[in-house]
């Protein structure tokens, strides 16, 4: 049995080379992505706690006798 020159090898580290790689290292994606839920929370709490703090303050501390 001869073997032929043209058999063609499979290298499995070539296959990580086509990987596609990243614009940012894992670790900043993932920074990006808890900074966006942290900015977008605030956001959405932000309103109700400003006008919880107003109503308090403004709110009379006892009742008023009429």
């Amino acid at each position: 049995m001869t073997h032929s020159t043209d058999e063609v090898t499979v290298n499995p580290l070539s296959t990580l080379d086509m990987l596609p790689t990243h614009i940012l290292e894992i670790w900043a994606i993932l920074l990006v992505i808890l900074a966006t839920i942290i900015v977008m929370s605030f956001l959405l709490a932000c309103p109700a706690a400003s006008v919880v703090i107003y109503r308090i303050r403004t709110s009379p501390s006892r009742p008023v006798n009429s």
